[in-house]
């Protein structure tokens, strides 16, 4: 599902290479019972529709994960992965926006799957559970460290 390139900001751009893995931070509140919950990619309202994702091209999952939690203080105890032809089955897009120059600082290699487009929840839980069955079968890339 290609971005109309007039919606993206200068330094962003659509990623499409189908096979790239996109890692996801796994926060310790999204594990249930030793399953993670769909809100693993389910943006939140201070998302504004942008689930921010790093991009393996870029750097290793412990990388990724070591960079979130070392340098960015935010809590993570592993990271999981799609692909990004697993985020356009879903309807969605993978957007590389490292190159944004709007002043917030950015990991390397970050990125966002795009729910803007989304407008209603069931919508966006339902992608967020496919995304989440997709990566459960692949498993941890990177922990899970209790």
């Amino acid at each position: 599902m290609p971005t109309d390139d007039s919606n993206l900001r200068p330094g962003e751009f659509e990623i499409t290479d189908l096979e790239e893995k996109l890692w996801r931070q796994v926060h310790p509140v999204w594990v249930h019972e030793g399953r993670v919950t769909s809100q693993l990619f389910s943006p939140t309202p201070k998302d504004s529709g942008e689930l921010s994702v790093t991009r393996a091209s870029v750097v290793t999952a412990e990388a990724a994960h070591r960079h979130h939690t070392e340098v960015v203080g935010l809590k993570s105890i592993g990271v999981y992965c799609v692909e990004v032809a697993e985020v356009q089955e879903a309807g969605l897009n993978a957007v590389d926006d490292s190159q944004v120059d709007d002043g917030q600082e950015r990991p390397p290699g970050h990125a966002f799957v795009d729910f803007k487009a989304v407008s209603s929840a069931k919508q966006q839980k339902r992608r967020a559970s496919t995304l989440r069955d997709k990566a459960e079968k692949r498993g941890w890339q990177h922990g899970p460290n209790p």
